[in-house]
């Protein structure tokens, strides 16, 4: 029997072998439709749900692939599949990596799952697509994320010292860098660190400092 709008009797193995069909063709659109007919039927099939957003991602179908990422998250994160949520995730950030919101859910799953320094570079990572000046507080805001989640990572003060110099802050920028100095480890982060301290305050101290860090061991 066939499907029909606003009912639940459908041929399911046939519609999900139509929908393997057109994943295997790449047909996409066509395979998140079908497995979509599939949820409705199956609202707690957490595998179709995954297939759905995954397939509205691959379609370029920005909106309705994260509202179906959201679902599907949440879903999987209910049954104890949070390392397949972050995979749904992962691959809609590959796909859409300026929405925001997505890299937000992704490192609150890496929380979840208790990795967090992985959460923090999932933060950097996102950071480096908001650079730009109409979308720089987004990156801001995902290195303070970052930051509240280790105060003392490098790359993340470093580079949220960087945006905020560039939005004009400049003392912000230089008291972020501050707070790095004593958790500096390695030799190219602390020629960086100081490199960059000196450019915000040019002073022969700043200066001495720059050489020790670049000439010492």
């Amino acid at each position: 029997m066939g499907w029909r709008p606003g009912s639940h009797s459908y041929d399911r193995e046939r519609v999900l072998k139509q929908a393997r069909r057109a994943a295997k063709r790449r047909s996409h659109a066509k395979a998140a439709a079908l497995y979509a007919r599939v949820r409705r039927a199956e609202p707690r099939n957490v595998n179709v749900l995954r297939r759905v957003a995954v397939h509205r991602i691959r379609a370029g179908l920005r909106e309705e692939a994260l509202r179906d990422c959201r679902v599907a998250g949440e879903a999987l994160v209910r049954r104890g599949f949070v390392a397949q949520a972050i995979a749904v995730y992962r691959e809609y950030t590959a796909r859409f990596p300026r929405e925001v919101d997505a890299w937000r859910a992704l490192s609150d799953l890496e929380i979840e799952r208790g990795r967090t320094p992985d959460a923090v570079h999932v933060l950097v990572e996102a950071s480096r697509h908001f650079r730009a000046r109409q979308r720089r507080s987004d990156g801001v805001d995902l290195l303070k994320r970052a930051r509240g989640l280790d105060p003392t990572h490098f790359e993340a003060g470093y580079q949220l010292a960087d945006l905020v110099w560039r939005s004009g802050e400049g003392r912000e920028a230089a008291r972020v860098l501050a707070s790095l100095v004593l958790h500096t480890r390695s030799r190219r982060d602390r020629r960086r660190l100081r490199a960059r301290l000196f450019r915000l305050a040019p002073t022969p101290a700043a200066a001495s400092r720059w050489l020790r860090a670049a000439l010492g061991p």
